[in-house]
């Protein structure tokens, strides 16, 4: 956002609350009593209080409704014109109070001016659910203050019936005026307070509803599923871009339909998978149209796990950037097992080939029978993590989904399967990659080198340039110069291997000698990345935030190492760690 911008609309929000306040205040504190003579020569009365009363309510309203013009609401720009409407007439009817009734008409005659600047929408059903919500309280406010009134009328010094406590009721709630008489007692004064209360909770809860975020309700047209499958076969140059077709993501196309990006939303951050897929010269345009599509629903856009060719676009388009860290490619015209380099990954591989075990490869659509095979290795792997299924930057165990996926299979010298990994490809950048990767906790040592080692020699025998092994998160920050939030996420990588193996991860990635590219995660302002970071973890949970503290949490187990804790297993990582 511009800083103009901001400043425009926070002086506006300002205006309209001080013009509530001073609404209100005017109409308890002047009083013009000649003004006020020559309207009872030609109103009723009852038009003058209620004209007072509307003013005040006027007021009121103007005050809660300026947080949500500051966020450029365009129900709250509605709303406040009436509001500024209603409090010109009123300040008229009640007393000919025109210097008043010209303060609130100037007011509305700017925000009429400006009236495109208000463009962001709130959910549209929690308009109506916030009605319900307030005719209910009020309902119940109303029950409560009757049989309050009729059960402590001696503390009022009166005698109510039912009709007398109905009308002291809504004199109360209605009229803002205090009852008829007045508390004698503590507890009178406690019962009047609690009534107060009650009223104000229930009208600020009601306005936090009308101007909520729009709430994510994935939806995906018929067709974009498959035009967003065209464009990621064209364009795509991360293996990411294959998982903008699992249906946890939604779909924003470029005007000219040849780009897209892949998000899904937790809370109010919409919180978008890679870089656009796309054409290049189309990145600029419609990384600024997500940004307003996103302000027009009141969500926060962020970008996980960008590459660097495009950090000029969102920083020109006014984001800000964080290293999470790097991501392992192989060169396959380089890669062999002979040499010194590869020799502890030549040993590993040897040994376990000696024993019998082998990757055989299932071109799709794979039979049930594979399908169960996998199901039992990938059951038995989430029950050692002590956590479910991870989503968005993962795929999931899905038969469907693999079924039509290439898929490595690691098996026993009895035809056993222990381990197994989904392949994708990227045709743009010629580059492999692996989804899921999961193995029986009883696989023996060296199974993950075994199936990466023939992962990278099958890519190498289909003419692809590169292997990518995937995230190694927080590697690679803290270097001089650093941001403070990436010196943050250096301790971490750090000083918390006993919950995550980062380090063991990249150790593990390092055995094949790969370069290692940088991963950015992209958000619009500082003050916001704590919040786009747990969006980002939730989404990576599939919203199971204790499912993902789980994950992490270090087992525990009798006879183990020092203090019983097992040692973080990198290869169980190496499963876990985005792509």
């Amino acid at each position: 956002m511009k800083r103009p911008d901001i400043v425009w609309r926070s002086l506006a929000a300002m205006a309209v609350g001080g013009t509530g306040i001073f609404n209100v205040l005017y109409a308890w504190l002047q009083h013009h009593h000649g003004r006020y003579l020559v309207l009872r020569e030609y109103l009723p009365l009852g038009v003058i209080h209620t004209s007072w009363l509307l003013s005040v309510f006027a007021g009121i309203a103007l005050f809660l409704l300026a947080w949500g013009l500051y966020k450029r609401k365009r129900r709250a720009w509605w709303l406040t014109i009436a509001a500024l409407a209603v409090a010109v007439i009123a300040h008229l009817l009640k007393g000919l109070d025109y210097d008043a009734a010209m303060v609130n008409l100037m007011l509305l005659f700017v925000l009429l001016l400006f009236s495109r600047s208000y463009t962001v929408a709130s959910d549209p059903a929690s308009l109506g659910r916030s009605l319900v919500i307030l005719c209910g309280v009020t309902a119940v406010l109303y029950s409560y203050g009757l049989f309050g009134f009729y059960l402590l009328d001696r503390h009022f010094g009166a005698r109510f019936d039912f009709r007398m406590a109905a009308k002291e009721s809504g004199r109360m709630l209605f009229t803002g005026n205090n009852p008829t008489h007045l508390p004698r007692t503590h507890r009178a004064k406690w019962f009047l307070d609690s009534l107060w209360i009650g009223e104000i909770v229930a009208v600020g809860y009601g306005a936090s509803l009308v101007f909520r975020p729009v709430v994510y309700r994935r939806r995906v047209k018929p067709g974009e599923h498959r035009q967003a499958g065209e464009i990621i076969k064209a364009w795509g140059r991360s293996p990411l871009a294959h998982l903008l077709l699992l249906p946890d993501k939604s779909y924003f196309f470029s005007a000219s339909r040849r780009s897209v990006i892949g998000y899904t939303v937790v809370g109010n951050v919409a919180v978008a998978l890679g870089d656009p897929v796309g054409p290049m010269e189309e990145s600029e345009t419609i990384i600024t149209g997500f940004k307003g599509f996103c302000e027009q629903h009141d969500w926060h856009p962020a970008f996980f796990q960008v590459l660097p060719e495009l950090l000029p676009f969102y920083t020109k388009a006014g984001f800000e950037y964080l290293k999470v860290g790097e991501e392992a490619v192989i060169d396959l015209a380089a890669f062999s097992l002979e040499g010194s380099k590869m020799k502890g990954v030549r040993n590993a591989t040897g040994k376990l080939q000696r024993q019998g075990y082998r990757v055989c490869f299932h071109r799709p659509p794979l039979s049930e029978e594979l399908l169960g095979k996998l199901k039992l290795i990938s059951d038995a792997w989430l029950k050692s993590q002590h956590g479910g299924e991870k989503r968005f930057a993962l795929g999931w165990f899905d038969r469907r989904y693999l079924q039509k996926s290439t898929v490595a299979v690691v098996e026993g010298p009895a035809g056993e399967a222990v381990a197994f990994a989904n392949m994708l490809v990227t045709h743009h950048s010629r580059e492999g990659a692996v989804d899921l990767m999961r193995r029986l906790p009883e696989a023996p040592n060296g199974t993950m080198e075994l199936l990466f080692a023939s992962l990278a020699e099958y890519f190498r025998d289909q003419g692809l340039r590169g292997f990518n092994l995937g995230l190694a998160p927080l590697s690679g920050l803290g270097s001089p110069g650093a941001l403070p939030a990436e010196r943050v996420a250096h301790l971490f990588y750090e000083h918390f291997n006993a919950f995550y193996s980062y380090k063991g991860l990249r150790r593990f990635k390092e055995k094949f000698h790969p370069r290692w590219e940088p991963r950015y995660l992209v958000y619009p302002a500082g003050w916001i990345l704590p919040k786009v970071a747990l969006a980002v973890v939730r989404a990576n949970s599939g919203g199971r935030l204790g499912d993902y503290i789980r994950g992490l949490r270090p087992r525990l187990v009798r006879g183990g190492k020092k203090n019983g804790r097992l040692p973080p297993d990198p290869e169980k990582n190496l499963q876990k760690s985005n792509h």
